[in-house]
């Protein structure tokens, strides 16, 4: 009888301490590198900084790295928890596992090849906790030479991905309107607004919203997981821009120079069209 009330006392305190540990920590913030030792190199001093004067953790997925990534991080960064994921998963899976053992109120996405503010958490935090009905909020998010990157976005149609992924820019020019229309460019990056669908590559979320929804839906590999995400969000909770606080993201746009990713990025296209119903202007 003791031995079974010392082990339910024993279960009790532990979640007291998992709570007491998820009051402690504001924010979550999830990484996930392929080889991306580089990049980390970059991001990680920013992010230190940019998380000093909050309760953060920082988790990263090293998923199956060949450049030491791993070795680098335990040795120069003890204080980020790295995990090695050594079977090959798509963006989102890998943030999924993070959701899974995050201890922050708000989660953090973000991709590796980033550099940030020192107010952007902070800032952020502060809104969220002032706006309960926004579920997903994503800052300026800037070139490397400070022009703005049109990641805010209407729902993707069959033309506005045909014209961006597949036309020249000789032939772009043409249906500049479009396209400028597609990333909202004709609201402007200047005020707070509504987003349709945000890029994944920076989203800060309500831990809890995302636990309830599940994460990302783990079918997509690469590409569209976010805006899929948004639109799930969208059913309970609104998206929003914030342009008061900014990060800078040095964009790869690989599925314009690799066939792989312009096959990943096929592949999910269709998985999204299935899922929300095609659109073809």
């Amino acid at each position: 009888m003791k031995r079974i009330l010392g082990r339910i006392l024993g279960r009790h305190r532990q979640e007291r301490i998992s709570q007491t540990l998820c009051k402690m920590i504001d924010i979550t913030i999830s990484l996930v590198s392929f080889n991306q030792r580089h990049d980390l190199e970059q991001l990680l001093p920013s992010l230190l900084q940019a998380t000093s004067q909050i309760r953060a953790e920082i988790l990263l997925i090293d998923n199956r790295s060949t450049d030491k990534t791993y070795e680098f991080v335990r040795h120069n960064y003890p204080m980020v928890e790295i995990f090695k994921n050594l079977n090959k998963a798509g963006y989102g899976k890998n943030h999924n596992i993070n959701l899974k053992r995050a201890r922050g109120r708000y989660f953090v996405i973000m991709n590796s090849d980033m550099l940030v503010s020192q107010d952007v958490f902070s800032s952020l935090l502060d809104f969220m906790e002032k706006h309960e009905k926004i579920g997903i909020i994503s800052p300026k998010i800037l070139n490397e030479d400070g022009t703005i990157q049109g990641l805010n976005k209407r729902y993707p149609t069959l033309l506005d991905l045909f014209l961006r992924r597949f036309c020249t820019k000789s032939f772009q020019k043409y249906f500049k309107k479009r396209l400028d229309y597609y990333e909202m460019r004709d609201i402007g990056y200047d005020h707070i607004y509504d987003v349709p669908f945000l890029s994944g590559s920076f989203m800060f979320h309500r831990t809890n919203l995302l636990k309830s929804i599940g994460g990302f839906d783990p079918g997509f590999f690469l590409y569209f997981e976010d805006a899929d995400l948004c639109r799930r969000v969208q059913r309970t909770h609104r998206t929003v821009y914030y342009p008061y606080v900014s990060i800078y993201h040095f964009w790869k746009r690989a599925a314009h120079n690799n066939l792989i990713y312009t096959l990943y990025f096929i592949r999910s296209s269709a998985r999204y069209f299935r899922k929300w119903g095609f659109r073809l202007y």
